[in-house]
């Protein structure tokens, strides 16, 4: 987070230096006739601004395909984004780069305290019950994600008032890790078993985050209501390459040998969402 938030602002820093530069005063015959040729359009760009938008995206499948694994992750269903992007020319008015932060909202998981019992005996095929919960941070309520993107953007002008931007990025989303662990007991059987349940975390390492990268396509429409304030409306999807990889290990209570492990790997998440915001 903090290395994400200092390369933001060393790129805020670079392109008030540029804009300064642009900015210089010209003799008064130059700008006149600089006008004469250039495009009324083009005489309106800026060297550099600030985007604020809200996205609503739509999930088209689940992070996993386990059910158990599933219940406990945010619901892909959808996704409300809040952002601020920084956008700075390098060939004007033509490319650019761009870099946002902000955060998104997804709705709680279908079922954050799901009973391992059903999924131990889905990968077992012998009827178990919980006998008691040893670790748990499963949740009930929506989550926050912190997100950044950064990448190019073209932008073709349609009128004297209306252009069109196509952006591509990369960039990530910043989610809290799962686990659970669970002693099970075989149901008419004094046979016990130690339960863990692991999501995002490599070879069995703890963390207490993980991060989701995913590549990002949006195509822009802004419109100009007043000399220094334009309208933006957007289309965007986003495809997420990265995967929640899942892993259940059971271990024999009484002299702790490793019974079974089974691991299973994530889908790639695909959404697609409307936008709407303000540049200036």
């Amino acid at each position: 987070m903090k290395k994400s938030s200092l390369l933001f602002l060393s790129i805020l820093c670079s392109a008030f230096l540029a804009n300064a530069q642009d900015n210089q005063s010209l003799p008064l015959q130059n700008v006149q006739d600089n006008r004469e040729i250039i495009p009324s359009y083009q005489q309106k760009q800026k060297r550099c601004w600030f985007d604020f938008q809200v996205a609503q995206f739509l999930g088209f499948n689940d992070l996993t395909s386990v059910k158990f694994a599933s219940d406990r992750l945010p619901r892909t269903s959808s996704s409300t984004d809040f952002r601020a992007t920084f956008n700075l020319f390098i060939i004007k008015p033509v490319v650019g780069l761009f870099c946002d932060m902000g955060a998104g909202i997804m709705p709680a998981p279908r079922d954050g305290f799901a009973d391992p019992a059903a999924q131990a005996t889905l990968a077992s095929g012998i009827p178990f019950y919980t006998k008691e919960i040893t670790k748990e941070n499963g949740y009930q309520t929506a989550n926050g994600h912190f997100k950044m993107t950064f990448g190019l953007f073209g932008k073709i002008p349609a009128t004297d008032k209306m252009s069109v931007s196509p952006y591509f990025g990369i960039g990530f989303m910043t989610v809290e890790a799962r686990a659970c662990e669970a002693i099970l007991k075989e149901q008419d059987s004094n046979m016990q078993y130690i339960a863990r349940y692991q999501w995002f975390e490599p070879n069995g390492y703890e963390q207490d985050s993980a991060d989701l990268g995913y590549l990002a396509f949006r195509l822009r429409f802004i419109r100009q209501i007043s000399p220094k304030l334009n309208l933006l409306f957007g289309i965007e999807h986003s495809w997420y390459f990265t995967r929640i990889n899942f892993s259940e290990t059971y271990t024999n209570y009484f002299n702790h040998n490793i019974v079974n492990t089974v691991e299973h790997k994530g889908n790639r998440l695909n959404m697609s969402g409307l936008s709407v915001g303000i540049s200036f």
